[in-house]
């Protein structure tokens, strides 16, 4: 991303600089991907699995093609430099990235997938090793570059995406608008020519994007949101080209790093990166797939025998999270004859029944189960995993709900039917049993997850968490998802 290097007297000297900057570079990027290789893995395994995550891995080359331009654009500077105040800087820059991902990511560990602390934490790692390597000042020069990685944070993406439907082409157009602003920022020699370049680049995109509509509709989300980006950059890359006649930048301040103090450098750089390599990614305590029963064509879940079902309502509101082929019904159901062991009044239970399906199993592990719902000052339990039969293992959870004055009990599996099917079956109930009694409702919440992950920044996890659950629905939850799995695998 920096580049720099100094006057030379003959063409034997010009050549140090490069060979010093490129040196530099090959250890700042192999320290960085020793340093986060689980998490780059973890971007390759959620572009497979058709999650919107996978948009990560093209940011950088688009930061790289602004700082090359730049590069071309730097002149004129004034010889002022500090080196202690780049250790310092570069150190604190490299212990706060060993803090976010040591410290901070674990505290979210069961939104892992959706905000990526660990992104951030790998820009904050190079962009400490580069002031070490390259000076305060020079790595600042470049901040457009720096601002370009900053703000594609996974979670801020998908709350634009979310925003704009959801869809495969919004993803793609999400993804090229970054590709027009890098294009016009690397070749912006005056704010005219560079809108011209973004403009011009943002309708090669588009046109790639509307060839994948049409002929790949089915195609899975990565290609929507590299091809048209790739085919944009290759159209900025050319812009730039025809402006500066090649990538050798012009004359530029000397570097106030020497080699010897680089060479210095790297012996902080590479302990910090063999630490973080060690950094294991959180547990997100994932509801485990379990192979289900064939497709029955239908969302509709049969209703076992010993239950009626009351109400089924549908939500269109997941085709914004999940993907436009998402759909969310819930059944109410209540039993046809009161137990005592279910309520000592024998008033009959009533369960939501609640199958979200979706074409690929991986989409559901960015949103886990809890966060379908507004919780709110809501405390969770730690999940238990009960086995129903037929290989099916379920999540169970219990919620504190301080707003509803309720407690609610979840049991949720996940499985797949067919090669194209995956559902997220949910059962819940609360421990008010009257036939009136409000029970939480799935809707879309980014707000108030928001402000959920605000009360674990600030008061840690213990402010969202139930220590001492009562489990009083667990028995009647695990015979009733027995016997669910059970109907469902006998209607095949």
């Amino acid at each position: 991303m920096l580049a720099a290097t100094t006057r030379a007297p003959s063409r034997r000297g010009a050549s140090y600089p490069f060979v010093h900057t490129s040196v530099r570079w090959v250890m700042i990027v192999a320290a960085t991907l020793v340093a986060f290789h689980s998490t780059w893995l973890q971007l390759f395994y959620e572009l497979r699995a058709g999650t919107t995550g996978g948009f990560v891995l093209i940011v950088p080359p688009l930061a790289a093609l602004v700082a090359v331009g730049i590069t071309h654009r730097r002149r004129n500077e004034l010889p002022i430099h500090d080196r202690q105040t780049d250790t310092i800087v570069a150190v604190l820059l490299l212990a706060v990235s060993l803090a976010i991902k040591a410290l901070l990511m674990p505290r979210y560990a069961t939104t892992y997938q959706l905000m990526h602390l660990d992104v951030l934490a790998a820009w904050v790692f190079v962009s400490g090793a580069c002031v070490a390597m390259f000076g305060l000042r020079t790595t600042s020069r470049y901040w457009l570059a720096w601002l370009m990685l900053f703000v594609t944070s996974p979670i801020l993406y998908r709350l634009f995406l979310v925003q704009l439907g959801g869809t495969k082409f919004s993803a793609g157009m999400l993804t090229l608008l970054l590709a027009a602003a890098a294009a016009g920022l690397a070749t912006r020699t005056s704010h005219t020519r560079g809108f011209i370049v973004g403009v011009v680049t943002f309708a090669v995109g588009v046109a790639a994007l509307t060839v994948i509509t049409i002929f790949r509709p089915g195609a899975p989300i990565g290609l929507y949101q590299y091809a048209p980006t790739i085919a944009a950059l290759l159209v900025g890359a050319g812009a730039y080209l025809l402006r500066f006649r090649g990538p050798a930048p012009r004359a530029l301040p000397p570097n106030p790093v020497k080699p010897a103090q680089a060479a210095v450098a790297a012996l902080y750089i590479v302990p910090v990166s063999l630490a973080l390599a060690f950094v294991p990614l959180p547990d997100q305590h994932l509801t485990p797939v379990s192979p289900g029963p064939p497709p029955s064509g239908t969302i509709t879940q049969t209703v076992p025998r010993g239950w009626g079902q009351i109400n089924s309502v549908d939500y269109d509101w997941p085709r914004s999270y999940f993907g436009n082929t998402a759909a969310l019904r819930r059944q109410t159901i209540r039993a046809d004859e009161p137990r005592a062991d279910w309520d000592r009044l024998l008033r009959p239970r009533t369960v939501a029944v609640q199958t979200l399906q979706v074409r690929r199993a991986g989409v559901l592990e960015v949103y886990p189960t809890q966060t379908m719902y507004s919780i709110g000052r809501g405390r969770v339990s730690a999940k238990s995993y009960i086995e129903l039969g037929y290989g099916v293992t379920a999540e169970y959870f219990t919620v504190v709900d301080d707003d509803l004055l309720v407690t609610w009990n979840l049991l949720s599996f996940v499985w797949t039917r067919g090669n194209d099917t995956a559902q997220r079956v949910s059962l819940l109930t609360v421990d008010n049993h009257e036939f009136d009694a409000r029970f939480p409702q799935p809707e879309p919440n980014s707000v108030a997850n928001i402000r959920t992950l605000m009360r674990v920044l600030l008061r840690g996890n213990s402010a969202v968490s139930d220590t001492s659950p009562e489990d009083k629905d667990r028995d009647m939850l695990t015979e009733l998802g027995r016997d669910f799995v059970e109907t469902q695998w006998q209607q095949t």
